[in-house]
């Protein structure tokens, strides 16, 4: 009856180059005398920003972010594009690169109020409000009558928990431009997150009149979720897909609904395509391995749940924004950082999710100019330090590195272990975060249990170890663990 009664939870609640023939076909040699067509031309900057326009327009993010790339690539120096790619990507659930192009932004126009008020945004959706707040406060000072600073600053406050002040800055953004898309999707998001979920889908439905922009349909989507109104969250990510089907989180979470409601073949058709649309895609393979298990294909099951875990945790490691090396009582370390900063890195987000992250750290600490490198290999955890100056530490006092925002599973901050410098002040360490708060607890559990139905309890126990790292009492972690050691 254990069995059983955990089967239901988990189904109620889970979720080389060319060869030289080649070249030969695609340049092929030319016969004398044969005349050599014209070159084609290619098109200027304005013509990509222009489709771009029309491609965001029309609801098609991707095309749009695709084009406004092609503009940079041809001429770099576009001030706006990258504040168009900035608000654009991180609403695509890619805020780490939104942060860069507000980061490129700034380089060009450091007191250009939309750019840090994008900046703020950016900073949010990476889970860093305090550090949003202050971009986006500073927005307000660049321009007081910007409503979107207002606006990023009420969705920051709301995160931070400060809901007076969320109130009060959405109230001034309604009072500049209440026709704003992103004054009222953040009046939505104040609403929701103050658990009036009815308001919340009346704002967002007020932003689609201005624009049907598939990210306002999801947050129908998640409000009727909340209000347990699923035949409205299935038509809300139902929506979001038609407004752009190649939404890759709109297919994903239309997919997790339709096996909740049990259309499973719906369900799959919509996963499997965000999956080919993106084979790194976690939480597709979360919702995929759930179906499986439903089925009782525990072998497919495990061969989706796999990945949903590896890159659900890589893309949680891509987000770290900084890299801070303080100075820190050697019997005290506690679980945040408490001494005073040595060093700081920004790291670099390249687009593709395989290529580590890279930041130069600099500081300055006992008269010493501290100088280095960092590189951080999300998909392993792995990461190196390479530091000059940086002085002996003090006795009773040892240096340690911080990732932030990122997590460990029990919600603590990722950090290094002890570093200690040459007599000379350089530094060459390396080092494994390892696991990190990523994938829903569901994923491990699910995982787990999958092994163990298939008698292999060897594989099971470090999902669930993992699985109660994010929750010690998790009732379903807890009975796969008893089920092990039966």
């Amino acid at each position: 009856m254990r069995l059983v009664s955990l089967l239901a939870l988990i189904g109620a609640g889970a979720y080389v180059a060319n060869t030289i023939l080649g070249d030969m076909q695609n340049n092929p040699v030319r016969a004398p005398n044969t005349p050599t067509p014209a070159p084609t031309a290619t098109p200027s900057p304005a013509v990509y920003v222009a489709q771009a326009e029309d491609a965001y327009w029309a609801g098609d993010m991707e095309a749009a972010i695709a084009a406004y790339q092609r503009a940079l690539d041809l001429e770099p120096n576009q001030f706006d594009v990258y504040l168009e790619l900035s608000r654009l990507l991180t609403f695509q659930t890619q805020p780490e690169r939104g942060l860069e192009m507000a980061r490129e932004a700034l380089r060009r126009q450091p007191e250009n109020a939309r750019a840090w008020a994008l900046l703020g945004m950016a900073y949010d959706w990476l889970g860093l409000p305090l550090d949003a707040i202050a971009a986006c406060e500073k927005a307000v000072a660049l321009d007081p009558t910007l409503p979107e600073a207002y606006a990023y600053l009420a969705e920051a406050y709301v995160d931070a928990g400060n809901w007076y002040a969320a109130n009060a800055a959405i109230a001034t953004a309604m009072e500049l431009d209440p026709h704003n898309v992103d004054v009222l999707r953040n009046r939505g998001y104040v609403l929701e997150s103050q658990g009036n979920y009815y308001g919340a889908i009346e704002a967002y439905r007020e932003a689609l009149k201005i624009h049907n922009l598939v990210y306002l349909h999801m947050a129908i989507g998640r409000n009727a979720n909340a209000l347990g109104n699923w035949t409205l969250a299935v038509q809300a990510y139902t929506d979001a897909v038609e407004a752009d089907s190649h939404h890759v989180p709109a297919l994903s979470r239309l997919g997790l609904l339709l096996l909740l409601t049990g259309d499973y073949d719906k369900a799959k058709i919509n996963l499997n395509k965000a999956l080919q649309l993106d084979p790194t895609f976690a939480e597709a393979y979360a919702a995929m391995g759930t179906l499986y298990f439903q089925q009782r294909n525990y072998e497919d099951a495990i061969e989706m749940l796999k990945p949903a875990i590896r890159y659900g945790e890589a893309r949680a490691r891509r987000r770290t924004v900084f890299l801070t090396m303080t100075l820190e009582d050697t019997n005290a370390i506690g679980a945040e950082p408490a001494g005073a900063e040595v060093a700081r890195a920004v790291f670099v987000h390249p687009a593709a999710l395989e290529t580590p992250l890279r930041g130069t750290l600099e500081g300055e600490f006992g008269g010493s100019q501290v100088r280095g490198m960092v590189r951080f290999d999300v998909l392993s955890g792995r990461y190196t330090l390479e530091m000059q100056g940086l002085p002996p530490a003090p006795p009773g006092k040892v240096y340690i590195g911080w990732f932030k925002p990122l997590q460990w599973p029990e919600r603590r901050p990722v950090r290094t272990e002890a570093i200690f410098p040459a007599p000379d002040g350089r530094v060459q360490f390396s080092g494994e975060v390892g696991r990190v708060k990523g994938p829903a607890i569901e994923t491990y559990y699910t995982l787990a249990l999958s092994y163990y139905l298939l008698d292999q309890c060897n594989e099971a126990m470090p999902y669930i170890e993992a699985a109660l790292r994010l929750d010690p009492e998790d009732a379903n972690a807890l009975q796969t663990l008893r089920l092990c050691k039966q």
